[in-house]
């Protein structure tokens, strides 16, 4: 066999071609062939229906096709004129899985949220992949070009990265074993079948950004390669326009003394020199730069049957349903897809607009309700006209005297300053009269300090101007209205961030008071919202924090003072963990996370506890 031959096989490559156009190809003696083909692609080759085709040696009676024959160059004129696509079907050994719900419900991580099986079983369908091959043109002092492959998940939406998967899908055949299977929709576009030119356009745009992910390194190492050629170029050519230059200048100042005439005549071959010069560094600085052409060539269509079945996925505010899908080539469950960056995750969130994104997709988290929003709800988070804190529209307080809106802490400190929100960063605060001086015995790192610093308490919200006009309403005689009868605590506990939540529960759903303790860089601040309103002692106060062995003993003191305060006995104290919106576990004892005995927190808070003072 010839060197050609084995780069190029003429005979499968012509016979190929002409049994896929409905010819019939038959081998009645060794080296020969006879074709019968259909009138129409006889007339376009302009060859007879009926052929007899020889390729290795000449023989009698038979038409010897060689690489520069005529009937070979229509062939591949009417080829490169072609689409190349191409369909083709992935059968798997085995389609057999049940259970699939119940495995996501193992499997899947949304830690704001729960997983739990939907209605329905679970369904067999069609699952397609779209295989973009495209020829990447690096432009450059030298022209290269490559082939790069992009694998997209139809019915996702995002691309395959997976080896294992991406080899697989290589054993391709050209039937189908499953073809009464249905279709199953694209879960990334409302459109009812994935065949659709806009689930094929967004792929397409989705696959070229992905191609040039890929040879984002590669570029980088042309760009630097290439930015040092230039340097080099242009350090030559400033080295020898300088010379040249330079024995200008010296044969300039001759002539200046000798021959005026002279002298012209070299000032005009100096200005002709820069205008050489500047041309020399474009030329070359054009030379080096590098551009890059991405230009489809063909795509490969796929079609795999996998395995799918509803989920419900849950929280406090909000539910939604996907799919969990499993996929027999590779035995596993496919992950959850981030509707925002609609790339696939280990780990999603739920977003209170019913959205799953990565933790990166997330907006900034809103400091009053603690919900979730992903970056498509963003417009869900506003801000705090005095802290500049995120607060969502709901948790939003808006000031019926100026309309600007506030976080709960900061309610009618919108317009305290001369109209103006208030800045905190100037605010000075009130020192309580301490009791009377005595020497702090040394603090030991074993227990809370012996005479702790008196809290500090925060400046009052001014009244607005309405308030100020209206008559107070006349109020009961001391004592002659009951107290109002709790009968249990409810307190949240973040685990991760500093935040306590207590709720004093009038009953099972109508709270009575709230008490917030949270660790701030100003010290733990205690914030009150109950019947007392402005009169509660403790609301409004910072207080220093102990050291780390035992700040937990002082939030226990902070919540049994809370309990005493209302006649709650322990027993009817319970205690929920949750991380944002999921309630991790619940307990009858406070175990105060890590993250309060977090040395640089505790350090910081204190600092900045006592500079208030």
């Amino acid at each position: 066999m010839s060197e050609q031959q084995k780069h190029f096989d003429l005979a499968r490559f012509v016979l190929d071609f002409l049994e896929q156009r409905g010819s019939i190809v038959t081998p009645p003696d060794f080296g020969v062939y006879e074709v019968l083909m259909p009138d129409e692609l006889a007339e376009t080759l302009g060859v007879d229906a009926y052929l007899r085709l020889s390729f290795d040696h000449q023989v009698e009676d038979a038409l010897h096709l060689s690489v520069n024959h005529p009937l070979v160059d229509a062939i591949a004129e009417k080829l490169m004129v072609e689409s190349a696509n191409a369909r083709a079907y992935v059968n798997p050994a085995r389609l057999e899985k049940r259970g699939i719900a119940t495995l996501a419900q193992q499997t899947f991580s949304v830690p704001n949220a729960r997983v739990k099986p939907g209605k329905g079983g679970d369904f067999a369908a069609k699952f397609h992949y779209l295989q973009f091959n495209f020829k990447v043109t690096y432009d450059s002092d030298e022209k290269e070009e490559e082939i790069r492959s992009v694998v997209m998940d139809v019915q996702a939406g995002h691309t395959v990265h997976d080896e294992e998967l991406l080899r697989r899908l290589e054993s391709y055949e050209g039937s189908s074993t499953f073809a009464s299977k249905l279709i199953a929709k694209p879960r990334w576009l409302d459109v009812e079948t994935p065949y659709s030119q806009d689930v094929f356009n967004e792929l397409l745009n989705r696959a070229q950004k992905a191609a040039m992910a890929d040879i984002d390194e590669r570029l980088q190492k042309m760009t630097a390669r290439l930015q040092r050629f230039l340097e080099l170029d242009v350090a030559r050519i400033e080295s020898y326009y300088d010379d040249l230059a330079r024995d200008l200048q010296r044969r300039r100042q001759r002539a200046a003394v000798e021959d005026a005439e002279r002298a012209r005549n070299i000032d005009e071959k100096l200005a002709a020199l820069e205008v050489e010069r500047a041309n020399k560094l474009t030329d070359v600085a054009t030379r080096y730069r590098l551009n890059v052409d991405i230009e489809l060539i063909n795509v490969l269509l796929l079609e795999v049957p996998k395995i799918f079945a509803p989920i419900v996925i849950s929280n406090r505010t909000v539910t939604i349903t996907r799919h969990a899908v499993w996929n027999p080539l590779v035995h596993r469950l496919e992950p959850l897809v981030c509707d925002v960056c609609g790339k696939p995750g280990d780990k999603l969130y739920l977003c209170t607009g019913g959205h799953l994104a990565h933790q990166e997709c997330l907006a900034p988290q809103c400091i009053d309700c603690k919900r979730v929003y992903c970056k498509l709800c963003s417009d869900q988070i506003l801000e705090c006209a005095v802290c500049h804190q995120p607060v969502c529209r709901a948790s939003l307080i808006r000031c019926p005297v100026c309309g600007r809106g506030t976080c709960r802490e900061h309610q009618g400190m919108c317009h305290a300053d001369d109209g103006k929100p208030i800045d905190l960063a100037k605010l000075t605060f009130e020192l309580q009269p301490p009791p009377e001086a005595t020497p702090e015995p040394p603090q030991q790192a074993e227990s809370p300090p012996s005479s702790p610093k008196p809290p500090v308490r925060r400046p009052a919200a001014p009244r607005s101007s309405k308030a100020k006009g209206k008559k107070r309403k006349r109020s009961r005689p001391a004592g002659s209205m009951a107290k109002p009868r709790a009968v249990n605590i409810h307190v949240d506990v973040f685990e991760d961030q500093p935040l306590i939540i207590a709720y004093v529960m009038r009953s099972a759903r109508k709270p009575l008071a709230t008490r917030t303790i949270q660790l701030t860089p100003h010290g733990i601040s205690v914030s009150c919202q109950c019947e007392k309103g402005k009169a509660c002692p403790v609301d409004g106060y910072y207080h220093r924090p102990w050291p780390t062995q035992a700040i937990a003993r002082q939030i226990e003191l902070m919540l049994q003072d809370l309990r005493q305060e209302y006649g709650i006995p322990s027993r009817k104290v319970s205690y929920h963990y949750a991380v944002g919106d999921y309630i991790t576990r619940d307990s009858q004892v406070l175990t105060l996370p890590p993250i309060w005995k977090d040395e640089v927190l505790l350090r910081a808070a204190q600092e900045g506890y006592d500079r208030l003072g």
